[in-house]
């Protein structure tokens, strides 16, 4: 390929996430920054909107030469940069860690949000990251009436009082709806109105975008505290994400009860894949803390995307307090497959 005169390049790739196949999971596009320089937030928004990708991730080079354990790396939607998402997260551990062939196994990757320590095992190609979390679960419930006109048919569902309304930070809440059976989720529908604002009821202080999240629990084992889920993260004249264990496919319920408009509705799509590391996060949390085990572990493998042909296969570790009544770490696990790679003319 002959190269455009008077044209910088810069490297990039896109894997598919949480997943070891290739066009399923949660795309991402990884673009790497080089030495000395760097592309300014304008050009690094018209990147990400070139991708066409829920994330892209800028990858900066090493603070010092040969540093790879250190890293800063920036994450953008279509609209905007995001201090800090899962499934990029675990994208970019699985590229640095495996697809680069380094050597390296455990690694810092410093967010806008802070630094977050991440490990990868070459044996079994999955990558952790320990996210940040600060779970609260709401003290009013939404309706089963409301999910029921939200979701017509689930009136052949046995009536349920209740969802819990679940935040895992502030900012990011989730209606956990529990279905009896699995094939419960093939029955869902995007055509429905969305559930009723006014029914979503979070805490003071604690008023943010909100989204319903539909799991089953397929199997349990109290043994090895290990719970298989399967889950559908989607919403009426929006969509569905394949892999949501994160941030911004939510509800609005304004102080003012403004009423959605398109703009809202474009932006809700561009961001709505963030939300699936952190519904399965607080699924897990709150899951984790209803089993109130003080000091104990929860595993959590989390399918989701199975209806839309995209399967992601999400990885969740709950750790409690010596007390059972706090959550004190959760990590995010998961693969991560090489699709795309190149240059970028910039």
């Amino acid at each position: 390929m002959t190269s455009l005169p008077n044209r910088d390049t810069v490297r990039f790739v896109t894997l598919d996430v949480f997943t070891n196949e290739r066009f399923k999971g949660n795309p991402l596009a990884i673009v790497e920054i080089p030495h000395g320089g760097d592309l300014g937030q304008e050009l690094k928004q018209r990147i990400a909107r070139e991708f066409k990708l829920s994330e892209t991730v800028f990858l900066h080079p090493p603070l010092t030469e040969g540093e790879l354990f250190n890293r800063r790396y920036d994450i953008f939607t279509l609209t905007q940069e995001l201090p800090f998402a899962g499934h990029p997260t675990i994208g970019t551990i699985v590229y640095l860690c495996h697809e680069r062939g380094t050597a390296v196994q455990s690694l810092t990757l410093q967010t806008k949000a802070g630094p977050i320590h991440a490990d990868y095992d070459p044996k079994t190609g999955i990558a952790k990251a320990n996210i940040p979390h600060d779970v609260r679960i709401h003290q009013s419930a939404v309706p089963f009436q409301s999910i029921l006109e939200a979701q017509p048919t689930f009136k052949a569902i046995q009536p349920r009082d209740s969802s819990p309304l679940v935040s895992i930070v502030r900012g990011m809440t989730f209606i956990l709806i529990n279905l009896p059976q699995v094939s419960d989720l093939a029955n869902l529908t995007t055509s429905g109105p969305r559930i009723d604002p006014d029914a979503i009821q979070p805490d003071a202080g604690w008023e943010s975008f909100t989204a319903p999240y539909y799991y089953a629990i397929v199997l349990e084992d109290e043994a090895t505290r290990r719970l298989r889920i399967r889950s559908r993260m989607m919403e009426p004249s929006v969509g569905e994400d394949p892999a949501t264990g994160v941030s911004d496919f939510r509800y609005l319920k304004l102080p003012n009860k403004a009423i959605w408009n398109d703009e809202c509705l474009k932006r809700e799509y561009l961001l709505m894949s963030n939300v699936v590391q952190s519904a399965a996060s607080a699924l897990a949390a709150f899951l984790a803390l209803q089993r109130g085990a003080g000091g104990a572990s929860y595993a959590f493998d989390v399918e989701q995307g199975v209806e839309m042909g995209r399967r992601s296969e999400i990885g969740v570790e709950v750790t409690l307090d010596a007390g059972g009544e706090c959550v004190e770490s959760v990590v995010l696990a998961g693969e991560a497959v090489l699709v795309s790679e190149g240059d970028l003319y910039v």
